[in-house]
C-alpha cells in the first residue's frame, strides 16, 4: 500500500524542489538547475545524518538528479526514450517542466482545499413544509391570483405581437418599495385604475416588481381588486377606511 510520507512538511520530492526554488528567490521559468540539484542533495544528506528515514521517492529523485548532474558536467544532451518512471529526468528542461507543472497542480489543490473549507462553514437542512408555520397571506380582493396572472400573460401576448422587429434593450433597476409609491400616487389622482394599465413598460423586471407591489399593497390592506364579471377588466382602487 502506498503511504503518504513527508519530510519537514514536504509532500514529496517535487514539493521539496519547488520549495528550494522559492527559497532561492529564483524565477521558476529561469531556474538554475545546478544550484537546485546541489541544494536538494545537501538536504537529503542532512536528513540521513540525522538518522531520519527517507522515503524511497526522495532517494529516487536524488539518484536522477545525480545522473542529470553528471550529464551536465560532460555536456551530454542525449535524451533517453521510453522511460515511464515518475521521477525520470532527461534534461534541465525536463526537470524545469516537472517543477512548473507541480506548482500548477499545487495551486489547484490549494484552491480546492480553500473552497472545501469554506463549504464546511455552511449547513444544510432537509426541506420542510412551510405551510405548517407560515399562514397563507390574506389578500384583499375578489379575484384570484390565477386571474391576475392570466391577465398579465394575455397582456404580454398582445405586446409580443405588437413589438417591432428591432428594439433597443435598456436595463433599469426597480424596487417593490419605489413601485408601491408610484401606484399610491396614481391612486391619489384616479379613484379606480385598471390592473393592466399599471404595466406600461414591457421589461421583465418591471412586470415582476409591479405584480409583487400589487400583491403587497393588497396584503397590507391598502387596495382592493375587483372584477364585475368573467372576462371583464380587473380594477384596482384605494381601500376605503370606514371610521
Amino acid at each position: 500500500m502506498d503511504y503518504k510520507f513527508s519530510i519537514n512538511d514536504f509532500e514529496g520530492p517535487l514539493d521539496l524542489l519547488l520549495h528550494l526554488v522559492k527559497t532561492s528567490k529564483m524565477d521558476i521559468y529561469e531556474i538554475d538547475i545546478r544550484v537546485i540539484i546541489e541544494e536538494y542533495l545537501v538536504f537529503i544528506e542532512e536528513q540521513k545524518n540525522k538518522n531520519i528515514d527517507i522515503a524511497s521517492s526522495y532517494l529516487v529523485m536524488a539518484a536522477e538528479l545525480i545522473h542529470l548532474k553528471s550529464k551536465l558536467l560532460v555536456n551530454d544532451d542525449s535524451v533517453e526514450e521510453n522511460n515511464s518512471e515518475e521521477f525520470h529526468i532527461d534534461s534541465e528542461e525536463d526537470l524545469r517542466r516537472k517543477i512548473i507543472e507541480y506548482e500548477k497542480y499545487q495551486k489547484v489543490t490549494n484552491s480546492l482545499e480553500e473552497m472545501f473549507n469554506k463549504r464546511n462553514n455552511f449547513y444544510t437542512k432537509s426541506p420542510m413544509n412551510l405551510e405548517e408555520i407560515i399562514p397563507e397571506p390574506n389578500y384583499n380582493f375578489d379575484v384570484s391570483i390565477d386571474l391576475l396572472v392570466e391577465a398579465l400573460k394575455s397582456l404580454k401576448e398582445r405586446e409580443k405581437l405588437a413589438k417591432p422587429l428591432n428594439t433597443k434593450i435598456t436595463h433599469r433597476e426597480y424596487s417593490v418599495e419605489k413601485r408601491i409609491e408610484d401606484i399610491r400616487k396614481i391612486l391619489t389622482v384616479r379613484d379606480k385604475v385598471e390592473f393592466l394599465d399599471l404595466f406600461q413598460e414591457n421589461e421583465r423586471d418591471f412586470l415582476i416588481v409591479t405584480f409583487l407591489s400589487v400583491l403587497t399593497m393588497s396584503k397590507n390592506e391598502e387596495i382592493t381588486l375587483s372584477q364585475e364579471d368573467n372576462f371583464k377588466p380587473i380594477f384596482i382602487e384605494k381601500r376605503k377606511v370606514h371610521g
